[in-house]
This record gives C-alpha cells, structure tokens and sequence, in this order.
C-alpha cells in the first residue's frame, strides 16, 4: 500500500512538472513571437517614417512597408497563444484589418490626383493600428509571469 501512495505521488508530481513545463515553453516560445513582431513594427514604422516623400518609389515603399506590418499580424494572430494573452490575438486581427482600411485610403490619397480626405483617413486607420499595438503592450505587460 505505501509503494502504491508513492508511485501515485511521483506520477502526480511527474505530471504537475510536464503540465507546469508545457506552459512555460509556450509562453517563452509567445514571447519569441511577441519580440519578434514588436521588432517588425518598429523596423516598419521607422521605413514608414523616414520615406522621403519627393522620391518616385516613395508610394511603393509605404505599400510595401504596410504589406510588410500585415503579415506579421496575420502570421501573429494564427500562433498558439496562451490563454492569459487571448486579447493580444483580438488585437492582432484589428491591427490588420486597421492596416488594410489604411492601405485602401492611401491608395485612394496617391493613385490618380492626390486626395487629401483619404490621406487623412489612412493616417487615422495607421493611427488605431499604433492603439492596437499599444493595448496588446498592456496586456502583455498585465499578465507578465
């Protein structure tokens, strides 16, 4: 009867210690995609910011930098997230939907005569994308193990 208390003893403790290992491999591989994307959005957004806006490519290089940031929130929000992060998938999938409302303005701002009112909604929608990541940052940082 004791050597069947300490083998049941040892397999519950065997498996709390997979179980509690599981986790932290998923939320440190979570993490490598979170630094990963953070590292994208900052690399982006400096493009963004320093395209000179009297070059001929200077369209081509804010479609291709958005293009760029959508991917890597369509390809973060399909990971594995841990539960505690969910609204960081949430926020994802809005970041790129914001991204896309952007790219369309923009398109509508540069192709053909310059329209000044879809410049300014693009820049509005780049602005909720910047919200998103922000919010995915508060979670990030509530839920911090």
């Amino acid at each position: 009867m004791k050597i069947k208390k300490i083998i049941f003893l040892t397999l519950i403790i065997s498996v709390l210690s997979l179980t509690g290992c599981a986790s932290k491999t998923e939320y440190n591989s979570f993490h490598k995609e979170v630094n990963s994307l953070y590292e994208k959005i900052v690399s982006t957004d400096a493009i963004i910011n320093n395209i000179d806006v009297n070059s001929e490519t200077s369209t081509d290089e804010l479609f291709e930098s958005l293009d760029n940031l959508k991917t890597s929130f369509d390809d973060f929000s399909k990971i594995k997230t841990p539960e505690e992060f969910k609204d960081c998938t949430y926020l994802s999938e809005n970041a790129s939907k914001y991204l896309s409302n952007a790219e369309a303005s923009f398109h509508k701002a540069f192709d053909g005569e310059y329209d000044d009112d879809s410049f300014k909604e693009g820049i509005a929608n780049y602005n909720e994308v910047i919200k998103c990541v922000n919010y995915m940052g508060d979670v990030l940082q509530k839920n911090q193990k």
